[in-house]
């Protein structure tokens, strides 16, 4: 489109509600070809693919005062079955028994899927290719894949692991996109989409921006634009609109993700897909005394996990994800991790090291002494550890149906940690098909549109399929590759 002065863009072009201010420009220029908004995983994988794939122009515009969003704050863990990592690592995996396995969990909750699950299924396909993109690209993993949810070990950390993998993840993608000549905007936020005309099939031409200083800015998009904004996990009104039983719980998500993507797109007549079938929301664990985030030891170290009466309320096996909401839907503020010294000598330097790093761990040299200090039943704790004690012995867990991680906790000292559930992602976000375009509420893909990561929710849920196949970061990585690919296209 050509160039038009900022009275010609307001009468020709449609704005979703946006007060005008003077137009301004971003290094002396009003376009570019591909436009991407967010600098996480996402994004920054959209702006490289599209370099990559003949876009001479790309800017990448980001909210915060440098790149990787919520990226930046995940575990670390890029989730796909049937890499050359696990491969040498001699983990039997591929494609298809991550799918199945998925499939599996997904049946025995839902009873059948919900979706047409090709949008998911195109993460398994091209998850397992795209991390040796990210290597060709700079990024670093680990050489051991960790066990999560699901039959194999398929959580390939960023190196150097857990939690601390993904700055370098993200530095190294930063560093590619600026050699390949991204240009990287940064404290400038979305305010609202263009697009070519009021219609309905009206196509995106650019954005509407704002620097930190409150100056809005139209940014027009040869090419296209594409959301990567993240989601909505500190947006209140948002998760009260579309997950109310969630109303007034906390956020430990990144506070940049307040869904402006998602109503910049809704503006114009976007399609969002709400959550239903797995949990709506992701949460973690956040210890009351170090407001640091931590899950992932629930599948990978023996232990329990106990309310305020000193009493299991899930098989905690099932991961972070459901003891969390189970917490939330049985109204409990407060609980304790209750593990003994055999778990913390086997895994005090593996699963738990992060555990004792970063938060507060109080050792006891009883149980009685434990559940005095920690303000918890003794009298009930008594119980319950004596059932699990017992069910152990049979090899199942006769409460919850526990099967995975049965170990006794009867040897001194104990150990115990306070936390609450928190808020960390959404998983309702705008639909996409396979080229990553935003669908409309007819199902029709808005033109110019792309959308990847969390301002598209989590795919496999959203198709009713059992989580722990595919994680935000490899979604992310999928889609972002995609949209950028799409986009240059045009």
């Amino acid at each position: 489109m050509q160039r038009r002065t900022f009275i010609q863009l307001c009468s020709g072009l449609s704005i979703a509600a946006f007060s005008y201010s003077p137009l301004l420009a971003i290094a002396g220029e009003t376009k570019t070809g591909v436009l991407v908004l967010g600098g996480g995983m996402a994004g920054l994988c959209a702006a490289i693919s599209a370099k990559q794939n003949g876009a001479k122009e790309v800017t990448l515009v980001e909210k915060g005062g440098f790149l990787g969003g919520h990226s930046i704050l995940s575990g670390s863990g890029y989730w796909i079955g049937g890499t050359k990592i696990q491969e040498k690592a001699g983990i039997d995996d591929s494609v298809e028994i991550n799918w199945e396995d998925s499939l599996e969990r997904g049946l025995k909750l839902n009873r059948f899927l919900k979706r047409n699950p090709e949008v998911a299924r195109q993460v398994y396909e091209k998850g397992p290719k795209d991390l040796d993109w990210l290597e060709s690209l700079g990024v670093k993993f680990t050489d051991q894949p960790a066990q999560a949810i699901g039959n194999r070990k398929r959580v390939h950390y960023f190196a150097p692991g857990y939690r601390v993998g993904s700055p370098q993840a993200i530095k190294s993608l930063q560093k590619k996109a600026e050699e390949l000549g991204v240009n990287i905007v940064v404290n400038t936020k979305l305010v609202s989409l263009i697009t070519d005309s009021d219609k309905r099939d009206a196509a995106v031409v650019g954005a509407i921006l704002e620097k930190r200083g409150g100056e809005k800015f139209a940014l027009y998009a040869k090419n296209g634009v594409v959301l990567a904004t993240g989601g909505f996990a500190n947006g209140p009104e948002m998760v009260e609109k579309y997950h109310p039983y969630l109303k007034g719980v906390k956020s430990h998500g990144s506070k940049l993700n307040v869904g402006e993507g998602i109503k910049a797109a809704v503006a114009i007549g976007a399609n969002v897909i709400v959550e239903h079938y797995g949990f709506g929301m992701n949460m973690l664990f956040v210890g009351t005394h170090s407001n640091v985030s931590i899950g992932q030891p629930l599948v990978e170290v023996p232990l329990i996990v106990v309310n305020k009466e000193g009493e299991r309320f899930q098989d905690e096996t099932r991961g972070y994800l459901a003891v969390n909401h189970k917490m939330v839907e049985k109204k409990f503020k407060l609980a304790y991790w209750i593990l003994d010294s055999k778990s913390v000598d086997k895994y005090k330097d593996t699963s738990l090291k992060i555990w004792f790093e970063k938060q507060k761990v109080n050792k006891y040299s009883t149980t009685k002494e434990l559940a005095e200090a920690e303000g918890i039943s003794y009298k009930n704790l008594e119980k319950t550890i004596r059932i699990y004690n017992e069910d152990v012995a049979k090899g199942k867990d006769s409460e919850y149906g526990r099967t995975k991680l049965l170990q006794t906790i009867d040897t001194a000292p104990y150990y115990a940690f306070e936390c609450e559930p928190q808020i960390y992602t959404s998983y309702s976000g705008l639909e996409i098909n396979k080229k990553a375009q935003v669908l409309n509420e007819a199902g029709v893909p808005i033109k110019g549109l792309y959308a990847a990561g969390d301002v598209t929710g989590h795919l496999a849920y959203q198709s009713g399929l059992g989580g722990g196949g595919i994680s935000g970061l490899v979604m992310a990585t999928v889609y972002g590759k995609i949209a950028g690919e799409e986009a240059a296209k045009n």
